[in-house]
């Protein structure tokens, strides 16, 4: 891939976040706001709702206010918002929301994706043809099993543990009025990562079991396991062939699931992060608030492909991703 493509996956970066604002907008033009009655959503994040006439009923005209959403965006200009503690910037409620969101899902993807790719490895590298098989369909099973049941079962079970090791009763909800580096918001935040590790284990499960179950019958695996190579040996020997793909599946074909597990994960689990906002979003209705939190992840997603297509030329020219 020449620098030239490069470029081109950058404008078509760019064209999606166009896009992406461009289809935001023409949903709060047209599609009535239900806030604008007596009735409206209750959101959890904060204390007011957008009550305006939809874009296409407001004064200005659509054009105008289009351009100027445009610039607001690309100014971080998002307009603020009313919350129980007082008048905030619906930027920086995204940077505190990112923030919750990214303290437990870091810890709780590092220990997935390890978890479920040291899980693949070792059943290619066990003389035991069904077994990458079966850890592929358990994954699969697990992928296909409602994320809220995972969270369901651990708001069961950790007041439990919890209990047992502590010996006392510990509060384990999330105290919104403090930081969420406080010891009693990281325990809150347990929930949340216990649900996304189980969650995030079971799509790496599959996702590596896919790629690395066609490494089983390999001949250089077989060789190895004649000259007596010891499991890990042949697990060194299997993961660099595997390593790109699975970093491409991890970082663009999983996303989006990722993404909707984290919406269900925070609601269920009340946890303040980005996904309980988004809801909160598109509940209100206020458009910088909708607009954020529907361009941060596409950003995201087009960022981390425009990555992905650049590591494959600068470091892995061999690998020529699909266009």
């Amino acid at each position: 891939m020449s620098t030239g493509a490069l470029l081109t996956r950058a404008g078509r970066a760019a064209i999606s976040l166009a896009v992406a604002y461009t289809i935001s907008f023409l949903a709060m033009a047209f599609a009535p706001n239900p806030n604008a009655g007596p009735l409206g959503y209750v959101p959890r994040s904060f204390a007011t709702t957008y009550q305006q006439p939809r874009f296409a009923k407001q004064a200005a005209s659509l054009l105008e206010q289009f351009l100027a959403w445009a610039v607001r965006l690309l100014t971080l200009d998002l307009g603020s918002i009313e919350t129980y503690t007082g008048v905030m910037s619906i930027t920086s409620m995204l940077v505190d929301s990112l923030l919750v969101t990214l303290i437990y899902l870091i810890p709780a993807a590092f220990i997935a994706i390890v978890a479920g790719t040291v899980v693949q490895l070792l059943a290619v590298a066990v003389e035991r043809g069904d077994l990458t098989k079966k850890a592929t369909v358990l994954g699969a099973a697990a992928v296909a099993t409602p994320v809220f049941l995972f969270a369901y079962l651990i708001h069961i079970y950790l007041p439990v543990f919890v209990f047992r090791l502590t010996n006392s009763i510990v509060e384990l909800g999330y105290d919104s009025q403090a930081g969420p580096l406080r010891p009693r918001n990281l325990r809150a935040m347990l929930w949340p990562f216990f649900t996304m590790t189980a969650y995030l284990f079971a799509i790496q499960l599959r996702a590596a079991g896919a790629d690395l179950s066609q490494y089983a019958g390999e001949p250089f695996v077989k060789t190895a396991r004649a000259k007596g190579v010891g499991v890990w040996g042949i697990c060194r020997h299997v993961f660099p062939h595997s390593a790109a793909r699975l970093l491409t599946v991890l970082s663009s074909e999983m996303l989006g699931i990722v993404l909707v597990g984290l919406y269900v994960v925070e609601w269920v689990t009340r946890t303040p992060g980005f996904g309980t906002l988004t809801i909160d979003a598109v509940g209100s209705r206020h458009p910088g608030l909708i607009f954020g939190v529907v361009l941060l992840p596409v950003l995201v997603v087009v960022t981390v492909n425009f990555l992905q297509d650049a590591y494959y030329e600068l470091i892995d020219p061999r690998v020529d991703p699909v266009s």
